[in-house]
């Protein structure tokens, strides 16, 4: 009896429980994983450990990276890189397929997994957050666990690389083509519930008082107030708006180039220059300034080259009240990090607008900003000494472009991929976009031609080399959507070793906590102990000393027997 009432209580809460699930929404999908931070770093860490595993039986001095440099092609997928190589090459006058990109001969690469514990195409927020600071989280959010709400701020923050170098001493920078405050660079200082909060303007009225606005966060809390170099766009953001020289058909529509004005009445970039007033610090606000600056000598340098986002390279102003591009950001940060009595730095550059251009479809703006990324690799592998530092190029995210159909060898990449006798297309398309509604007819371009069935413009009746063209898309949005496919890691310098296979994105933040000696897997390298690395180096050593007196002796007797028999 008592069997039977068990049984039927037992019944009645499972259909308890289920009406609950019901009421609550149990279709709606719930991660296997915790997605804390705890998790990503123990996720992290094994999948370190294992690749640590590869070289166990190579007998190998540990090495330690003094420098780091990542650069991240926001919205770099495989197509863009492949279409970046052969625009590159197209562009030398070369037929383009086969040329090669300075990373390509990286000797390790990889593959990331860049999905966001929310969505399975990610944002570049929660992308940065992995790749700095080796935690996954949720779409939209910066440097911040999954667990991140609006009464929560404190204990959901994450550190990164930035925060893990200058507890070692190292110096810090970061370099981008979008405002300093844009989701990927923001990523290495700030922490907030979204990413969007870039002035105070942006923020809702009942949490003003509970969040800092990201502009604000680099300039008094570390570690954004400490880095030594900033180059980039955005002077809204810091109360500091000059008059912009750009011509009015170069500056674009979308989502992205939307931008906000401080409204609090602080100039954050002549609080700056209080601060440090006394030491070496210098503001640039264009080409000259940056060009006039002591950069062996300087120890602080802010660059704000643009109201918003930088310009396009295809576009920007190269005279010396213009924009600087990105390779020669790149130099200058260098050259202000590298210091001979320092223990090195970590510096990430950011090639923004490539996403930017892929998102209004710009596929030939687009590329132009992957030669342009590929020219800063190339200028930071002249500058530095390779056996002493870690370069990682990658990208956040891909996004929804195509390199397509069955052009021929040498064929412009930005035209035609179509078979002879087959109506006209291009070899690069999107699956969505506002290149849509510009290959449709319309009003403003109708023409005879145009029939009830002959909705699309022929690509003969439009100006595809215009600045503003935009290839074609499959669906109609104001905005193309990023792409959820895995995307490349090349590495070079002392730790590249450890970029192998596929894995997910936050592991890169530990490649570069495990080579540079700082974070969280410090404490796995060896080499991060010095005293072990010396006594590692003289046994190493040994058997060579031991092997020339040996020689010595032998080489002694020889002459000793010749003497003797003369």
């Amino acid at each position: 009896m008592c069997q039977c009432v068990l049984l039927l209580l037992s019944g009645l809460l499972f259909v308890l429980i289920c009406d609950i699930d019901r009421a609550q929404g149990a279709s709606v999908y719930k991660s296997p994983n915790l997605d804390d931070a705890r998790f990503w770093r123990r996720n992290a860490e094994t999948y370190l450990k294992k690749v640590l595993t590869y070289d166990k039986n190579r007998r190998m001095i540990p090495s330690k990276a003094k420098n780091i440099i990542i650069f991240v092609g926001d919205g770099m997928g495989i197509a863009s890189l492949s279409t970046g190589r052969i625009f590159k090459g197209q562009r030398a006058g070369r037929s383009g397929e086969e040329e090669q990109l300075s990373f390509d001969n990286f000797p390790n690469t990889g593959m990331s997994k860049t999905y966001n514990t929310d969505r399975q195409v990610p944002d570049s927020a929660g992308t940065a957050t992995a790749m700095f600071s080796g935690i996954k989280t949720k779409y939209g959010v910066l440097g911040v666990d999954y667990t991140i709400t609006e009464t929560n701020l404190e204990a959901a923050k994450v550190s990164s690389f930035i925060d893990w170098a200058q507890a070692e001493g190292k110096r810090t920078g970061i370099v981008t083509t979008t405002r300093v405050t844009h989701a990927t660079p923001a990523a290495c200082y700030a922490h907030t519930i979204n990413r969007n909060y870039e002035c105070g303007a942006k923020i809702p009225v009942h949490l003003k008082n509970r969040i800092k606005d990201i502009a604000r966060q680099m300039m008094e809390d570390a570690p954004g107030k400490n880095l030594n170099v900033v180059l980039g766009g955005g002077r809204n953001h810091f109360g500091a708006s000059m008059p912009s020289h750009l011509k009015p058909e170069y500056q674009f529509q979308g989502a992205m180039e939307k931008t906000c004005i401080r409204t609090d009445g602080r100039n954050l970039v002549e609080e700056w220059k209080q601060r440090w007033n006394g030491t070496n610090a210098v503001y640039a606000w264009k080409t000259f300034d940056l060009k006039a600056v002591e950069l062996e000598k300087v120890e602080h340098l802010l660059g704000l080259f643009n109201d918003d986002h930088l310009s396009y390279d295809s576009v920007r102003d190269r005279s010396p009240d213009g924009e600087p591009s990105l390779s020669e950001m790149t130099e200058a940060a260098i050259k202000v990090l590298q210091r001979p009595d320092s223990p090195g730095f970590a510096l990430m550059v950011e090639g923004g607008r490539i996403d930017h251009a892929h998102h209004q479809n710009h596929a030939h703006l687009a590329l132009a900003e992957v030669v342009e990324l590929d020219k800063a690799v190339e200028t930071a592998i002249n500058m530095v000494d390779l056996d002493e530092t870690l370069i990682i190029v990658t990208a956040d995210h891909s996004h929804a472009m195509t390199f397509n159909g069955y052009p021929d060898r040498g064929n412009d990449i930005l035209g035609f991929g179509n078979r002879p006798n087959a109506t006209p297309y291009e070899t690069i398309t999107y699956a969505n976009g506002p290149g849509f509604l510009q290959h449709r007819w319309n009003s403003s371009v109708l023409t005879e031609e145009a029939t009830d069935w002959a909705t699309w413009i022929k690509l003969n009746q439009l100006n595809r080399s215009d600045v503003t063209y935009r290839h074609l898309s499959a669906f109609p949005l104001p905005d193309e959507t990023h792409g959820g496919e895995d995307v490349a890691v090349f590495a070079s310098g002392p730790g590249a070793n450890l970029v192998r296979g596929t894995f997910e994105q936050n592991y890169i933040a530990y490649v570069m906590s495990y080579a540079g000696c700082m974070g969280p897997a410090k404490r796995l390298n060896v080499a991060c102990d010095n005293d072990f690395r010396q006594e590692f180096t003289k046994a190493s050593s040994a058997p060579r000393i031991v092997c020339s007196i040996a020689l010595v002796i032998v080489f002694l007797h020889a002459i000793v027997e010749l003497v003797r028999r003369m």
